[in-house]
């Protein structure tokens, strides 16, 4: 197959005792002490819309696993990334893999991230099932895609491979068609030398996508080092790259910044009496807006391109190698 639903919406029709437990980690206390899941879907489950894991995901994965590594085994390089062992997690001939000392673990993060990648990305790898593309910092991707490696510095149960945090990555040099770096360059502790591999990872008239955060507050822990203006990501990847697209997108405009920092602010506040006095501010009517609605696109279609790039939520760039 080339792709694979990873998570899905729980229904009647679609109902996995396995999945649902594992996309539901709140529950597996109350599971361990007699509580019947499959109640507590018909329950509560189906009305919040809860999520599974899907059993395509879970029962097709050991083969699949196999067959990606098989595809993928000449484009790693076991001798380059991160200093230390390599080693197959689960099965020898398959994915996924170790590089390096110790990854990350799930603990050390407040939550995993869950979506579905940037869409020209997908888009390509979609079009081109013969490439081969890289996913630098994936998290958990709602889609996966045979001809794609997806990358993470914990055990993401997307990760096909997981190292110790390090800026160098065990691919071979000139062996990809495409790679996507989404909001990860702001949690590296050198973001030049990514930049940097990523164009040697790629073959010449490859594709890098890249989206790096310009003013949104500290997140993703535990490190959060840089932001970028829109030039320092166009400056970031001048070297050795034709910029095809470099801009603000829809879901970068100003207003997840504002809804992000008020939101935040009003939620961490440790008074409820001043929390009462800053919610009769004028700024209540902006932080119960939600961004990309009504409100927001009619501000967003008055805003002129300059900016949208100074309150900018952060920046999209798409590049060809050269």
């Amino acid at each position: 197959m080339a792709s694979v639903a990873v998570l899905e919406i729980v229904t009647p029709e679609n109902w996995c005792e396995d999945g649902y437990l594992l996309a539901n980690p709140d529950l597996a206390t109350a599971a361990a002490n007699g509580l019947d899941i499959h109640t507590h879907f018909q329950e509560f489950g189906l009305q919040e819309r809860r999520l599974q894991f899907s059993r395509a995901f879970l029962n097709d994965r050991p083969h699949r696993d196999r067959l990606k590594y098989e595809r993928f085994k000449t484009v790693l390089s076991e001798a380059r990334g991160a200093a230390g062992e390599f080693r197959f997690v689960h099965e020898d001939g398959a994915f996924p893999v170790h590089y390096g000392g110790n990854a990350y673990s799930f603990e050390d993060y407040e939550r995993e991230s869950a979506n579905l990648g940037l869409g020209e990305f997908v888009r390509e790898v979609e079009a081109h099932p013969h490439k081969d593309y890289l996913d630098i910092g994936c998290g958990l991707r709602n889609i996966i895609h045979d001809n794609c490696l997806y990358l993470e510095v914990y055990p993401s149960r997307t990760a096909d491979i997981i190292m110790e945090p390090a800026c160098q990555y065990p691919i071979r040099s000139n062996s990809l068609d495409g790679i996507s770096c989404l909001a990860v360059l702001e949690h590296v502790e050198k973001p030049w030398l990514v930049a940097a591999e990523i164009r040697r990872m790629l073959a010449p008239g490859g594709l890098a996508f890249i989206d790096w955060p310009f003013l949104q507050p500290v997140h993703g822990y535990p490190n959060h080092y840089y932001n970028s203006t829109r030039y320092g990501l166009g400056q970031m990847f001048s070297e050795g790259f034709e910029h095809i697209t470099l801009e603000t997108y829809p879901n970068q405009t100003p207003e997840y910044v504002l809804s992000w920092l008020l939101r935040g602010w009003s939620a961490a506040l440790t008074s409820d009496d001043v929390r009462r006095e800053f919610g009769k501010m004028t700024v209540d009517q902006m932080i119960k807006e939600p961004p990309g609605g009504k409100f927001w696109k009619r501000l967003a279609q008055a805003s002129p391109d300059d900016a949208k790039m100074t309150f900018a939520a952060g920046n999209t760039l798409i590049a060809r190698k050269i």
